[in-house]
């Protein structure tokens, strides 16, 4: 049964995404479309780069919210109705991987531990997986 202190660290890791680098770093990865592993591999070959900045703050956010979730810190039911958005992110980083497996590195392994265990993440992972089909 989830507490007052798991709501807060849920409002708090919301009002951590609402931060405008992250906000603008969430969108970019959302809407990135990489059309070749050359595209992927400039990206993630030259840490000046905005993008490369981007794939990672919006990779790390979520990894750092599904690692808390997975050491316990906060309810397990009520961060899986509220991380919609990084189930998706883990989902598209799945898909890039097995996609473009030359190029894409990056993983959320904290995300897919939690998605493996609980029900309502591995609900909303399936649906995601759909838009990638």
């Amino acid at each position: 049964m989830a507490t007052p202190a798991d709501a807060d660290i849920i409002i708090r890791l919301y009002d951590l995404r609402r931060e405008s680098v992250c906000r603008d770093a969430r969108k970019w990865f959302a809407n990135w479309k990489p059309a070749s592993a050359h595209e992927i591999g400039q990206i993630q070959g030259d840490a000046t780069r905005n993008d490369n900045a981007y794939l990672r703050q919006a990779t790390t956010y979520w990894e750092m919210a599904f690692s808390i979730a997975n050491c316990g810190a906060v309810d397990a039911e009520l961060f899986s109705k509220n991380c919609g958005e990084g189930i998706l992110f883990a989902v598209k980083c799945a898909h890039l991987r097995s996609t473009f497996p030359e190029a894409f590195t990056r993983t959320m392994a904290e995300a897919e531990a939690f998605i493996a265990k609980h029900p309502v993440a591995q609900q909303k992972a399936e649906v995601f997986k759909k838009r990638f089909a």
